[in-house]
């Protein structure tokens, strides 16, 4: 169908680059498709568009699959992915008042807490059962804390993270960039964690895509991954950096100042250059995009250590229905290498 429209929709992060710079480079025109990216407020909506069919593909969390079986899981898995647009890239902010009392990390917010026990806590997170919240509450338990009636984790969007902390409606918050990088820009804020401290190299983000699409479209499907991977190759190259800025910074996508996402990039190729990061890039390693049935299944092991799912689940679930490990490496001999780069680390590690 070489004449389809292929919806594909995106969170304005800066860890939908790829789809974005193969849309505005040609990386998808020259694999002979035809892309609309649809930009989404929410992660709800992209759950909902999904499933409503309106989308055939999209910039998902990885426990986003996960969650569409779980749902139903005497059913074939309605969303499957093939292709790793991020792995790590989540940042828990603290707001200055808990900073400046000396918390620095959760032994430092359970000693906090215990001094105050009147005192609540609410720490946004971007979507219910989303990885940022499975890293909110690995980083809270290394502190022997838990939710429960003094910390709640309100679902909060993930551009309005900055503007609910500087109104004092949260104490904080977990979201990938450019928002933790935007709050400690705006000083309403200080970094205490990065996800890629609980297991380096965890998938994040990824291209989500419905069962049934794929099924009737496996060509198209190993083009898209094709673009994407050659569009990674493009921002390997230290020469495009600004012009990558550019796109990923733009009204199109994040909708953010250059400054913001060009800081994001330095500070993180500044700590791989000191031996702080590398290794996590989606664009490092000889296969960067191949998905992970071991990482799917830490998350899902996660939701059973905290309540989402039943503890058959992992007998249950045919993960190799949801994360196209196949699909992925016989279509990944037409991928070009990725060169390493901190540079590329940097727009990615911490989208």
């Amino acid at each position: 169908m070489p004449n389809e429209i292929i919806r594909i929709g995106f969170v304005p992060l800066v860890d939908c680059a790829l789809l974005a710079i193969a849309q505005e480079r040609g990386f998808f025109t020259r694999h002979h498709l035809q892309v609309e990216l649809r930009k989404a407020q929410s992660w709800g909506q992209v759950r909902d568009k999904l499933l409503t069919r309106e989308w055939d593909a999209a910039h998902c969390l990885i426990t986003m699959p996960l969650q569409f079986a779980l749902a139903a899981p005497e059913e074939a898995p309605p969303v499957n992915y093939a292709f790793t647009l991020s792995r790590n890239g989540n940042g828990i902010i603290l707001a200055n008042a808990l900073w400046n009392d000396g918390v620095r990390d959760a032994a430092g917010l359970a000693a906090w807490m215990a001094a105050r026990p009147g005192r609540e806590l609410k720490l946004g997170v971007v979507f219910p059962r989303g990885t940022q919240e499975y890293f909110l509450r690995s980083w809270l338990a290394r502190g022997g804390l838990g939710l429960g009636d003094r910390i709640s984790l309100p679902i909060i969007a993930p551009q309005e993270m900055v503007g609910r902390l500087r109104k004092g409606e949260i104490d904080g918050f977990c979201a990938g960039e450019p928002w933790s990088c935007r709050a400690a820009a705006s000083k309403l804020g200080r970094l205490v964690a990065e996800s890629g401290s609980l297991l380096p190299g965890l998938g994040e983000k990824v291209l989500g895509v419905r069962a049934d699409w794929h099924r009737s479209h496996t060509l198209e499907h190993s083009r898209l991954m094709r673009a994407l991977t050659q569009a990674a190759v493009w921002l390997a190259n230290p020469d495009n950096r600004q012009a990558a800025i550019d796109i990923i910074a733009s009204k199109h996508y994040v909708n953010t100042p250059k400054s913001v996402v060009e800081s994001t990039l330095a500070d993180v190729a500044e700590r791989d250059a000191k031996g702080g990061n590398l290794g996590v890039s989606p664009f490092s390693g000889s296969h960067p995009h191949a998905p992970s049935q071991s990482h799917s299944r830490w998350y899902l092991e996660q939701m059973i250590r905290w309540g989402h799912a039943d503890a058959t689940s992992l007998s249950i679930l045919d993960l190799r229905s949801i994360c196209l490990e196949h699909f992925h490496q016989s279509a990944a001999l037409a991928f070009p290498q990725s060169p390493q780069s901190p540079a590329v680390a940097g727009l990615a590690a911490r989208a």
